[in-house]
């Protein structure tokens, strides 16, 4: 059977997805995999990013058959993590985008978020948040029968990710209980990344004849205070890419760390020559920022 898709497709990138082996028993609820979208949220400085969990189990039954609760931090120690692997090519990310038009006043910064399962696709109940237990799926029938016994319990948080949830390592913590009280519980994990943004990047000519190339910029983050949208990202590396007049291929020539206002600066000997060609920058992000490409700027005269 095909899935109902509860929320409209958007291309957006490859999928969280994770797998556990087979049950040992038909009556044991086991929890084969968790899938995430999208895979790597990225929030914004304004409005916020809903998720969609699917968890495919087999042997789950009565009200509270499934139920998932997102939180930050790594799986404990001894905790079953299923391994992650791509999903099939046809199949697409989905979500809803960060609309630029939303205004969010500041909340207190949440633990977790508690789920509830949407209802064999007639509805979608309330999330909670903070301190609260984890909320169960409510009885009604799972979301797709996957065949073989094991079916797709589809979770759609109303409780949206943004920017005053803590960034850097989260996990989805699912569980599978059965008729005869027996349960089994999964983590997947993920990393929740605030966007980070270019500004003011200039390639110039320097130097004798024009034939050196001075490239300036400033990296920006979210800002982590919540005064501004933006703020300098201080203490950061970042790679110069150049590319030849004629030539479609980028490398990299030089690299740089920007300063405490979020600025690098950086000059190449002879990268005028030639013609200058182009240049871009590249941040490469971590666990709690996201990576950032710049557009592409002509080398411009002195």
């Amino acid at each position: 059977m095909a899935m109902r898709l509860l929320l409209p497709l958007l291309a957006s990138g490859a999928a969280l997805s994770a797998q556990a082996g087979p049950a040992t028993a038909a009556e044991e609820p086991v929890i084969r995999s968790v899938t995430l979208r999208p895979g790597t949220p990225v929030v914004g400085p304004a409005g916020s990013l809903r998720l969609v969990i699917d968890v495919v189990a087999r042997g789950a039954a009565g009200p509270d058959a499934v139920a998932v609760r997102v939180e930050p931090g790594t799986p404990p120690a001894g905790g079953t993590v299923l391994r992650p692997e791509p999903l099939p090519p046809t199949v697409q990310q989905w979500g809803t985008p960060i609309p630029a038009h939303a205004v969010f006043s500041r909340p207190a910064v949440p633990r977790a978020l508690a789920v509830r399962r949407t209802g064999g696709g007639r509805r979608t109940q309330a999330a909670r948040v903070a301190a609260v237990p984890a909320v169960p799926g409510a009885p009604a029938e799972p979301a797709t029968e996957t065949g073989g016994g094991w079916e797709t319990w589809r979770f759609l948080p109303d409780k949206q990710l943004n920017r005053w949830y803590p960034a850097g390592p989260w996990m989805v913590i699912a569980t599978a209980r059965g008729a005869g009280g027996a349960s089994a519980t999964g983590y997947a994990r993920f990393e929740l990344k605030r966007a980070t943004r270019f500004s003011s990047i200039e390639a110039v000519r320097e130097g004798r004849e024009g034939r050196d190339v001075k490239v300036t910029g400033v990296l920006n983050r979210v800002d982590p205070q919540g005064y501004l949208d933006y703020a300098p990202f201080p203490g950061q590396p970042v790679e110069i890419l150049h590319r030849e007049e004629g030539r479609e291929s980028w490398t990299t020539a030089a690299s740089a760390t920007t300063d405490r206002q979020g600025r690098f600066t950086r000059r190449m000997p002879g990268a005028a020559r030639g013609g200058g060609g182009d240049w871009r920058i590249r941040y490469a992000g971590t666990s709690g920022h996201a990576p950032r490409l710049s557009v592409i700027h002509p080398t411009g005269g002195r």
